[in-house]
């Protein structure tokens, strides 16, 4: 199967690791649990048929045609065919131990093409391998590696000038590579083929909506031949440490129609004179591809979102003025902002317009809010209102600061990726100071962090949450030795936490934010699920791949990771920061008519003064939350009392003052030696 394509439409996105520094290496994935809904990589999409002939089809109504054959490696590595009289029927998808809804790997999900009722056709790699029961992994019928090859009969197009594969389809990878191998000898030969959803768009632990619909132009290839064959290929020899294959792919209402003759596609694709390939469309946040994709972006933290894309001339006729137009629509659809790309002049036929054209004007966000984000491809035949190429992402901005976009595409965890995962952090740009009048100088201030957990999440067990510098995060080791964390804090879990978005607050006793100078940080969870084979699980976003310092995770021998090959399992975890005020939680008084403290700022010493006598206790509490002072004075009236405080760091404390009469009162206290 030689010059494949390694392209694909679809109405829905096609994502990847874009051309960037690599940074932290990737792990190798491993099967994991299937909690979430299979995700929308291949949108749903049928192609609008008017002035379309379809030339020929075929929707499994009465079993595996007459003609059609399989060729399995080994020979038992076949598809099945599921039908209203079958055992399974067609209401039953993959019966592999991964592969089902549940963790149990119970009977899963068929596939929701027009036609299911009458019948589609599956190769469940998964099943083959273990028979569906995880206690005979790699033990079932046909381990894997194997691949399955379904054979159609001969098709003839001796009077088509051109052709277009499309079919609808369900598929979950993991180890495997889905193709049409294409013939036109008979079947004697194979000697090209389309790939279906490669990993660079549908990762490893994925899977497609249940209606997915795949197209590719395969004119070239097929046009005025009268002996052409497909052949639907699962190669299930594709391995990584942990094995080959596995996972399942269903196919149903296959047609070959005529190509369109205007029609733009989003694609990855290689720009001339650059390394890497490009996802089909990107977000740039303040014009720096190292910059994290903050599909929470917090308000303080605001900068400027540009967009790219790659664009492929699907269609049979040259297109003029190609370019990307995105437009930014509010909570109620509005638009409140269109950014336009530069064009290509002209793009012929199976030809690409690169990102490295199509990158649209910087646009920042007007207002806090929730924004749809609409890329669209344009020329002088397909208008901005009337594109058939229109795909959408969200993004919010306010309080809240995250890689993810609000989609829940799988869940991590303990159990995830070899040797399991201990721990993992994202990193958060906390560079702009807080202008609030209450705030001190080079400051930002933060309410607390909340995370999207699993139902599978052990209900025992304890996290630690703490904040580092991001200074010197490097490969495997980690944090420099000697790094201290600027935050830290062990939250046990309770019952109320599975299935939740839960809060993990950084406030103090007081109910003040925690307070930080204004940097770049990593915030880092620690896991412990305590119980024996215990199960921490966070929700993962794999809209967008991130660059390879924006979140890491740390497996049970320590190395740090940035996620896993060829895979966005782990990329943009639910991990929501919360960027507040300090007017809005903090205790702070002004009124100070019961005491007074002097110099401040103060080197380590000074004088608290105290207009009424008494018994008070005073306490002294650093920005993250911790007492590191204690002291219990008895006073006279207007007594004036040394203070003593040259062993504490620099930085701002808060000082508070109580006794038994009257409420605490707290003044901010600046320690620079």
């Amino acid at each position: 199967m030689k010059k494949p394509i390694l392209f694909s439409l679809m109405a829905g996105l096609s994502f990847g690791l874009s051309a960037q520094s690599q940074g932290l290496p990737k792990l190798e994935p491993s099967e994991e649990y299937q909690e979430a809904k299979p995700r929308t990589v291949a949108a749903p999409y049928k192609q609008d048929l008017r002035g379309k002939t379809v030339i020929w089809s075929e929707d499994f109504a009465n079993g595996i045609p007459m003609g059609w054959s399989q060729n399995g490696t080994p020979a038992q590595a076949l598809w099945e065919y599921r039908g209203p009289n079958t055992a399974p029927p067609d209401t039953v998808g993959s019966r592999g131990c991964w592969a089902g809804p549940n963790q149990s790997g119970n009977l899963g999900t068929p596939i929701n093409s027009p036609s299911r009722s009458n019948g589609f056709m599956i190769f469940d790699s998964d099943y083959l391998h273990s028979d569906g029961d995880r206690a005979t992994n790699g033990q079932g019928a046909v381990p894997a590696p194997h691949v399955g090859r379904l054979r159609t009969d001969t098709i003839d197009l001796s009077n088509q000038a051109g052709a277009e594969i499309g079919f609808y389809m369900y598929a979950r990878r993991f180890q495997a590579a889905w193709y049409v191998a294409i013939s036109r000898d008979g079947g004697v030969t194979f000697p090209d083929s389309v790939e279906v959803f490669p990993a660079s768009e549908l990762p490893v632990n994925s899977s497609t909506a249940t209606n997915a619909y795949f197209r590719a132009n395969i004119s070239s290839y097929v046009a005025n031949e009268p002996n052409v064959v497909l052949e639907f290929v699962f190669d299930g020899t594709v391995s990584n440490s942990n094995g080959s294959g596995r996972y399942y792919w269903m196919i149903d209402d296959i047609e070959l129609v005529t190509p369109p003759e205007n029609l733009l596609v989003f694609t990855r694709a290689t720009a001339p004179g650059t390394t890497g390939e490009a996802p089909a469309h990107d977000v740039i946040f303040d014009g720096d591809g190292s910059y994290p994709k903050y599909m929470h972006l917090a308000s303080k933290q605001s900068v400027p979102i540009s967009f790219d894309s790659n664009i492929y001339n699907y269609g049979t006729n040259t297109q003029t003025n190609v370019g990307l137009a995105v437009e930014i629509l509010d909570s109620n659809d509005a638009v409140v902002g269109t950014v336009l790309s530069p064009t290509v002049a002209s793009l012929a036929p199976f030809d690409t317009a690169y990102y490295t054209t199509l990158t649209t004007a910087a646009w920042t966000a007007p207002f806090d809010g929730d924004f749809r984000i609409v890329y669209k491809a344009i020329s002088d035949s397909i208008a901005i209102s009337s594109t058939a190429t229109a795909d959408t992402f969200n993004l919010s901005v306010g309080a809240e600061y995250s890689l993810d976009d609000k989609v829940a595409d799988n869940y991590f965890g303990t159990n995830t990726g070899t040797n399991g995962m201990i721990a993992f952090g994202v990193l958060y740009n906390l560079e702009d100071p807080d202008q609030d009048p209450n705030a001190s100088p080079g400051m930002v201030y933060l309410q607390g962090i909340e995370m999207q957990m699993s139902c599978l999440t052990d209900s025992t067990a304890d996290m630690e949450i703490a904040i580092y510098d991001s200074a010197g995060f490097a490969f495997n080791a980690g944090f420099p030795s000697g790094t201290q964390a600027e935050f830290r804090r062990v939250f046990t879990l309770d019952g109320s936490v599975p299935c939740n978005l839960v809060n993990y607050s950084f406030e103090d006793a007081q109910g003040r934010p925690l307070e930080l100078s204004a940097g770049t940080y990593y915030i880092i969870t620690s896991m412990f699920p305590n119980a024996a084979n215990g199960v921490i699980r966070f929700a993962n976003s794999a809209n967008w791949s991130q660059p390879s310092y924006a979140s890491v995770f740390q497996n049970s021998n320590g190395s740090w990771f940035s996620g896993f090959s060829n895979s966005t399992t782990y990329e943009a975890p639910h991990y929501r920061l919360i960027v507040t005020k300090p007017k809005n939680i903090s205790l702070v008084e002004e009124d100070l008519e019961r005491f007074s403290v002097y110099p401040n700022p103060t080197t380590g010493k000074g004088t608290l003064e105290l207009s009424q006598p008494g018994k008070y206790q005073l306490k002294v509490w650093s920005a993250a939350g911790a007492l590191v002072y204690e002291q219990t004075i008895t006073a006279n009236a207007n007594e004036k009392i040394n203070l003593n405080f040259e062993h504490l760091s620099n930085g701002i404390y808060n000082l508070v003052i109580e006794n038994a009469d009257q409420a605490p009162k707290t003044v901010k206290l600046t320690i620079k030696k």
